[in-house]
């Protein structure tokens, strides 16, 4: 070998690195003994995913050391030293899957961790460490001077978790599993062989430089080298198709987020795929103020279809999210960029119009009494936008609202072609007197005698309708105000409540109170007819529920449960 690529190391240094392998190489009881705990460990950490505990156990392991003294053997042909060396690593491996495996049959509840994941697909940047590792663990020990650098390089080579996790897998099932992390091991023991032979002729620790021949090298390292061959290749293959995989992935996660950035603050949070049949099975876990729909998710799958040019079926997993500022939800939250900052100012311009068109509603409704924004959403009918607002409330948009919060909309986002249109979802409150009215609903506390006085005329109201047989009392609100009494009676009969009806009821109850009162009607027509006679629509139900008692509450219960 040329001068100039030999490492210079001293006799005293060679005989202290010799002894170091030799008897690191010993198939003895501290060998076992430290293989044993150091797979425990490794498969503790790995059951429990815990990066710290596998780092630990990369750190007590000593079956690095055989493999120096492999190494160190084909180098200076001693066999002595190569059958110690080959029995203590056979062992040491053997000893390691067996004690993950038992400690896998062993456990009360297995179940496949991140940190057992990522061992089971190596690929040929694991190759690469290896063999970078492995240079810097033989280097470490040669010179005097970076010797301290050797627990780095124990971790970095990662023997004991692979094997740990062999066993593992064995005792789960996962034969696949196991075949991979072997094989993970079993590349990390050729790159560390063939890069220590390397540095071990470097360093000039050859018996006799010259009679290593071409013979004698292909002999030596012949059977190492085709495996590394061989193993190279197939994490190569490994690699490639890791790389189809990811780019796979980027396609469908590209796709996915141009698609889900047309609707507002819903952003995807986890993505499976598959190809099964030439087909790709997608699923997506996303957060969203709306639960993503059966059409909108067939708008996407057809959008991926297109787009990767393959069949696809896209599922979709919503967690109903919603970020809320102090103008409302906001669509401009995203994941945290490598500046910290988690605001977007790139928003889809559909997007941004929701948002403008939401801060306009809640301004105007800000203003209004009883009603409230619940979500908004942007359909499109015939390429006209149209902003959907769900607004529950006690009243009614008027169509002169409705139109008003459109130009405002059509004004602030610049597009005249945008429509508005209002899901109402009504709002009624009920107390012991019936349902409120949202013109009557005066919530102040009355006196001990204005609240006598309001029982007494009610009472007296409920009374003339009940003996009454054309009309029948369905709700009745009251209030006062100025000391004057309102009381506002709905009623239902087979024609309407006539002003002459009204004024004698008036004057019946003034009759009887002295006291300065209006009476409003709502009359609706409409009643229960039965071969007994009428009935209101109240007392009607009523008797249905007296017949169907047995049976209609668990009816109800029923589907109350399967609702939505």
């Amino acid at each position: 070998m040329p001068e100039k690529l030999r490492i210079q190391i001293t006799r005293e240094r060679f005989r202290i690195v010799n002894r170091e392998i030799t008897e690191g190489s010993e198939p003895r009881a501290r060998f076992y003994i430290m293989v044993s705990v150091s797979t425990l460990i490794a498969s503790f950490g790995l059951v429990a995913n815990s990066t710290a505990v596998v780092i630990g156990a990369m750190l007590v392991a000593p079956l690095m050391t055989p493999i120096f003294g492999i190494a160190l053997a084909l180098v200076r042909g001693d066999a002595f030293l190569l059958g110690r060396a080959m029995r203590a690593e056979i062992a040491g491996v053997v000893l390691a899957v067996a004690m993950g495996f038992v400690l896998g049959i062993l456990h009360p509840a297995m179940e496949a961790t991140p940190e057992m994941l990522s061992r089971i697909h190596p690929n040929l940047f694991d190759l690469i460490v290896a063999l970078l590792a492995g240079f810097a663990g033989v280097y470490a020990m040669v010179d005097e001077h970076i010797s301290p650098a050797l627990p780095g390089v124990a971790i970095a080579t990662a023997i004991v978790p692979p094997l740990a996790n062999t066993g593992l897998c064995i005792s789960m099932g996962a034969y696949a599993g196991a075949m991979g992390s072997f094989l993970l091991f079993f590349a990390n023991f050729l790159s560390i062989l063939i890069v220590a032979s390397a540095t071990f002729v470097a360093c000039g620790m050859v018996r006799d430089i010259g009679g290593l021949t071409k013979k004698n090298l292909i002999r030596r390292f012949g059977l190492a080298t085709i495996g590394f061959i061989i193993v190279a290749g197939f994490l190569s293959h490994s690699l490639f198709q890791m790389v189809q995989r990811q780019n796979l992935e980027q396609s469908i996660r590209t796709v996915l987020t141009d698609e889900l950035a047309n609707y507002p603050a819903t952003g995807m949070d986890e993505l499976i795929h598959n190809i099964y049949e030439d087909k790709l099975f997608v699923m997506a876990a996303v957060h969203s103020p709306t639960v993503i729909s059966p059409i909108q998710v067939k708008r996407i799958q057809e959008t991926m279809t297109e787009k990767l040019k393959r069949p696809t079926e896209l599922i979709v997993r919503t967690t109903k999210t919603n970020d809320v500022s102090a103008m409302g939800s906001t669509s401009q939250v995203v994941a945290r960029n490598l500046n910290g900052f988690f605001l977007s100012s790139n928003v889809n311009p559909n997007v941004q119009k929701i948002k403008t068109a939401e801060q306009i509603i809640r301004e105007y409704l800000t203003s209004q009494m009883g009603l409230h924004l619940h979500d908004i959403e942007m359909l499109h009918f015939e390429k006209a936008p149209f902003i959907l607002a769900t607004v529950g409330g006690i009243r009614k948009l008027s169509p002169e609202e409705i139109q008003n919060i459109e130009t405002m909309i059509r004004d602030r986002v610049g597009d005249t072609s945008v429509r508005f249109v209002v899901r109402f979802v009504p709002m009624v409150f009920y107390n012991r007197n019936g349902a409120i009215r949202y013109e009557w609903a005066n919530l102040k506390i009355f006196t001990p005698e204005q609240e006598s006085v309001l029982n007494e005329i009610r009472s007296a109201i409920k009374n003339e309708f009940s003996k009454s047989s054309d009309f029948f009392l369905t709700n009745l609100n009251s209030t006062i105000i100025e000391n004057t009494y309102y009381f506002f009676p709905e009623v239902a009969g087979m024609r309407l409540f006539s002003q002459n009806d009204l004024q004698l009821l008036k004057q019946k109850l003034s009759e009887t109170f002295n006291t300065p009162m209006e009476i409003y009607v709502w009359s609706k027509p409409g009643v229960v007819v039965t071969q007994h006679g009428y009935k209101s629509y109240d007392d009607h139900a009523g008797e249905m529920l007296r017949l169907q008692k047995d049976t209609f509450s668990n009816e109800i219960e029923n589907l109350l449960n399967a609702a939505p």
